[in-house]
C-alpha cells in the first residue's frame, strides 16, 4: 500500500462558498462578522447613541478591524439603519403573528392586547427601544424616509386589523390613513415615555392603558 500523503491533508478545506477556517466557510464567516457588527451597533447606539458613536468604538465592541466594518457597512449611518431594520422587522413580525388570528366578528380587545403586548415586549430591552424609538430622527433625509416608511407599514397593519374586525367599515381612505397613523403615534409616544421613565412606568400598566385607548378608537369606528 502506498505511503503517499494525501495532498489535501493539513490544509484548509475548500467549498463552493470558499475556504473554510475554524469550521466556517467564507460566507459563514462574513455573516458572523455582520452579526457581530449588528450586535455592536445595538450596544453602542443603544447606550451612548448614534451621534457619539465612532468607527473605532464600534470595531472594539465587535472585536473586529475597521477593514471589515467598511467592507460590510461603509459608514456608521449604514450600520445604524441596518440595526434599526433588523429589530423593526422582528417587532413587525411579532405583531403580525398576534394579528394572524384576526377574523370578522372576533374579539378585538384580545387581539389588540396581544399585539400591544408583543410590541412592548420587544421594546423591553432599553437598547432596542432607544434605537427603534429615538436614534433615527434627524440623522439624514434618507434615514428619515426609512423611519417614516416603517411607521406607515405599522399603520397599514393597524388599518388592516380594523377593517378585518369591522366589515361594515365606512371610513374613507384618507380618514383611515390619518386614524391609523395617529394610533401608531400613540404607541410610539407611550413607548418613548416608558423608555424615559423605566422606574415609574410599569409595562402591564402601559399595555392596559394602551389597550383601553385602542378600544375607544375601535368602538368609535364600529359605531359609525
Amino acid at each position: 500500500m502506498s505511503n503517499t500523503t494525501n495532498p489535501t491533508s493539513g490544509r484548509r478545506r475548500s467549498s463552493s462558498s470558499g475556504r473554510t477556517y475554524g469550521g466556517l466557510s467564507q460566507d459563514e464567516r462574513k455573516q458572523q462578522r455582520r452579526e457581530q457588527f449588528l450586535q455592536a451597533g445595538l450596544n453602542v447606539f443603544g447606550t451612548v447613541g448614534f451621534r457619539q458613536a465612532t468607527v473605532r468604538g464600534l470595531c472594539k465592541e465587535a472585536k473586529l478591524t475597521d477593514r471589515y466594518f467598511y467592507a460590510e457597512f461603509g459608514s456608521i449611518e449604514n450600520l445604524l439603519t441596518a440595526v434599526y431594520e433588523h429589530h423593526m422587522t422582528d417587532i413587525r413580525n411579532q405583531v403580525m403573528t398576534a394579528f394572524a388570528a384576526a377574523e370578522a366578528g372576533g374579539d378585538p380587545q384580545l387581539l389588540v392586547k396581544k399585539a400591544l403586548t408583543a410590541f412592548y415586549q420587544a421594546l423591553s430591552d432599553p437598547k432596542v427601544a432607544r434605537v427603534c424609538m429615538v436614534e433615527l430622527e434627524g440623522v439624514s433625509k434618507e434615514v428619515n424616509q426609512l423611519y417614516h416608511a416603517y411607521i406607515r407599514s405599522f399603520a397599514d397593519l393597524i388599518l388592516s386589523l380594523i377593517r378585518t374586525l369591522t366589515p361594515d367599515w365606512s371610513y374613507t381612505e384618507e380618514e383611515g390613513a390619518i386614524l391609523s397613523i395617529a394610533m401608531i403615534g400613540a404607541m410610539r409616544q407611550a413607548g418613548t415615555y416608558w423608555l424615559l421613565n423605566p422606574d415609574t412606568v410599569q409595562k402591564d400598566t402601559l399595555i392596559r392603558v394602551s389597550t383601553q385607548l385602542f378600544m375607544g378608537v375601535f368602538n368609535e369606528v364600529k359605531g359609525q
